[in-house]
């Protein structure tokens, strides 16, 4: 969780008197992560999965025979009290949560710990997930989650005789102790069968803390859950290891779980991570941190499906007894409008959807439901590039866009035997798209690039899930110069800060580019000092890195000062021309300025107001003793500073790449020095571009630094790590990229 610390900050208008305005300050830890996230409860719970699945095995006729056997539904009411097994996921136990039924609804009971009574969970939060859960969601006010998910994907088991479902709301035992990891919420396959520590009764779990019930937000989040976890006990009913009904991947029951959340209304699964991860196994499911990233590419994958294919198609899907492809491709078949698509096509069109997103193109390249944006393709700023080779993943497809340049020529590389798919997008300067296919093998001229066109994408598609292929690609064009901006909406004012507090705003690397210039918004005549430095990597505990220009000055000579409201466009940009400096652009690069006196006798850079979904400003409070993200507790909305870099590529730039010594196999060179204090420097070698991830960690296997993790092109690369909060002892650092994995040990001695 971010730590938010509430602070007063001014904006300030030269027109209008000062006015405060409250300001929130957001710290992050040193990773630049939040501290509070969901954990998949899937890894606790696999082996009583298993049990499970066993245990029906042998009991071919379990739930016939529960059937037939005489079972007194529970019949509780408001104020009945229960003892209940819930698993530890600390300690891997089993222990009783005593609980009393707070609501009993059409078809649910709900009970509460009787330890979180008043505290956690009250009165009025039971009555809006009952009223959730039986009438109304955010999808259809007459309608409830159980309605839903019963109509979408199928009927719940019975084992209890009783067809209310129980829903338990309590403090999942899982660690959580105010920051780290955290489960939701769990449906568990051992209430279902008669053995030790099971409930016998179709139940789920909710949990209440962190969640916070009183605000719009958790209980949103705990009904989404609820949404969620009903689906998979729906889903058990269907697939659960017994004769006629193996188990599903969990990929896809997980898939019908998010979509679940999704068709009750509620939020899709956060789509940034997988716009980060888009050539990536489709039905992969990884154990650690990475199962995030899994989450959100089944929410989005079975989304889409349902979008295109409709409720019809997921009750097809639950409900056969054939599972994974097969499954899909059953569900297409027995469809009441049939369609001649299987898995390979529908998977196909979904490439093209994660890239175009625009059903007005084609009804099957796009998205309807919200907060679905594109994936993030490998940008090649420069169009003089060497790919070396590239795998596309199975069931995967990689992208990569070129946004700057004139003339671009390419040619790729197949070296699938024809099993890769390359589609073309092309977007015009009025954000029109048109789309293309090329043969690899051929050259694509496209001169329109930087005069009709603005950028054009490829998207290099593999349906095959059982096979990865591998592809390059050589491009060349003629290069121009890059505009790095983050700020996306017009000037709001300026921040009222105290002197010696530092701004800026760190750019993302352009590879073989070089600093041409950067632009700032002043709100006055007068003068800014600072300077250019290396991007750490992190927020804290400074995103300052190795100098790279310490004496940068900006001056602007304006006759007169702009008016409020602030004329758009802003006249007030000034150039500071760098290019005599030769300060290499390829790797991320910080611009920040110091702040030399209170207002108005000090010029003030230009703000806006903007989601902080692709900030780049950060702020040292003084004050305060660190860098944050400065928040409007009015709008919600980060403040970002108004400047920009601009990155250029000469002839020795292009020279430069086309002699580098490209590495042919991967590499992660032990540290040096080692041990160190408290600074160590990382080397490794990328022969093949791609996702790739750097990291640090304790020995307990705990993250203690990312220092990377993006698409990075190939080449040779140095990290610095800088261990200053560190204890002394033994640290990890693991290098991930394609399917290499290393790791090597270190040691911080103070």
């Amino acid at each position: 969780m971010k730590l938010k610390l509430l602070i007063f900050l001014f904006i300030i208008f030269l027109s209008l008197p000062i006015i405060a305005q409250k300001t929130v300050a957001k710290k992050v830890d040193d990773s630049g992560t939040k501290k509070t996230y969901k954990v998949d409860a899937r890894k606790f719970l696999e082996k009583y999965e298993n049990n499970v699945e066993d245990f029906l095995k042998k009991n071919l006729n379990y739930f016939e025979e529960r059937k037939l056997s005489k079972v007194d539904s529970w019949d509780f009411s408001v104020g009945s009290t229960k003892d209940w097994y819930a698993l530890n996921f600390t300690n891997d136990n089993f222990y009783s949560v005593s609980s009393t039924c707070r609501a009993v609804g059409e078809h649910c009971y709900i009970f509460v710990e009787d330890a979180i009574w008043n505290s956690e969970v009250n009165l009025s939060n039971v009555n809006a997930i009952q009223d959730a859960f039986d009438n109304s969601t955010p999808a259809d006010n007459n309608k409830g989650i159980y309605q839903t998910v019963v109509e979408s994907f199928g009927n719940p088991p019975d084992v209890d005789n009783d067809s209310k479902i129980i829903i338990l709301i309590l403090d999942i035992v899982d660690g959580y102790d105010g920051s780290g990891g955290y489960i939701a919420g769990y449906f568990h396959s051992i209430n279902q069968v008669s053995t030790s520590n099971s409930n016998m009764a179709e139940i789920y779990y909710l949990d209440a803390n962190p969640s916070d019930l009183s605000t719009t937000n958790g209980l949103n989040n705990v009904m989404s859950t609820t949404a969620h976890e009903f689906q998979h006990m729906v889903h058990f009913n269907y697939h659960n290891g017994s004769s006629g009904k193996p188990s599903q991947i969990t990929f896809l029951n997980e898939g019908c779980s998010l979509v679940s959340e999704v068709i009750c209304g509620y939020q899709i699964y956060n789509q940034s991570l997988f716009n980060n991860e888009s050539n990536h196994y489709l039905f992969d499911w990884r154990s650690g941190d990475d199962v995030l990233n899994d989450y959100s590419r089944a929410a989005r994958y079975v989304t889409y499906i349902y979008e295109q294919f409709g409720i019809e198609f997921l009750r097809n899907f639950v409900q056969n007894s054939l599972v994974g492809v097969a499954g899909i491709n059953s569900a297409l078949e027995t469809l009441t409008n049939p369609t001649s698509l299987r898995f390979p096509e529908s998977l196909e069109n979904w490439f093209n959807a994660n890239i175009i997103n625009d059903k007005s193109i084609n009804s099957a390249w796009g998205y309807s439901v919200q907060n679905v944006n594109k994936v993030i393709p490998l940008n090649n700023s420069n169009p003089n590039v060497s790919s070396g080779t590239v795998v596309v993943e199975k069931a995967a497809s990689d992208y990569i866009t070129y946004t700057n340049g004139k003339n671009l020529s390419i040619q790729f590389n197949d070296f699938s035997s024809g099993k890769l798919r390359f589609k073309v997008i092309k977007t015009l300067l009025n954000d029109q798209t048109e789309t293309d296919e090329i043969s690899a093998g051929t050259d694509y001229s496209f001169p329109e690039l930087g005069n009709t066109h603005k950028s054009i994408s490829f998207a290099i598609m593999n349906t095959d899930q059982n096979s990865s292929y591998s592809y390059s690609y050589n491009s060349s064009g003629d290069a121009s110069t890059v505009e790095l901006a983050y700020d996306e909406n017009p000037p709001s004012g300026v921040l009222s800060l105290s002197p010696n507090d530092i701004v800026c705003v760190f750019f993302d690397g352009v590879q073989g580019g070089r600093l041409d210039s950067i632009k700032v918004a002043l709100r006055q005549a007068g003068l800014v000092h600072g300077g250019i430095y290396e991007f750490s990597g992190v927020q804290n505990p400074s995103p300052l890195g190795n100098v790279l220009l310490s004496d940068l000055t900006v001056t602007s000579n304006i006759s007169e000062t702009p008016p409020n409201p602030y004329p758009v466009p802003w006249p007030n940009w000034v150039t500071v021309d760098l290019t005599s400096y030769n300060i290499d652009a390829s790797n991320s690069f910080v611009t920040a300025f110091t702040i030399e006196g209170t207002y108005p006798q000090t010029n003030r850079i230009m703000i806006t107001e903007q989601s902080d979904e692709n900030n780049h400003s950060y702020s040292y409070l003084g004050s305060q003793g660190g860098w944050y993200t400065l928040t409007s507790s009015s709008s919600g909305l980060t403040y970002v500073y108004l400047i920009r870099a601009y990155v250029s590529f000469g002839i020795t730039d292009i020279e430069e790449l086309t002699v580098i010594n490209i590495p042919n196999q991967y590499k992660l060179e032990q540290n040096y020095p080692n041990p160190f204090n408290p600074t160590t420097q990382i080397n490794f070698s990328i022969p093949k571009s791609g996702k790739t991830k750097l990291a640090v960690y304790n020995n307990l296997g705990q993250t203690v630094k990312i220092l990377l993790d993006k698409i990075v092109n190939v080449g040779n690369y140095t990290i610095n790590f800088e261990g200053t909060n560190l204890s002394s002892g033994v640290y990890y650092f693991k290098l991930q990229s394609g399917e290499f994995i290393e790791t090597k040990k270190m040691i911080f001695m103070k």
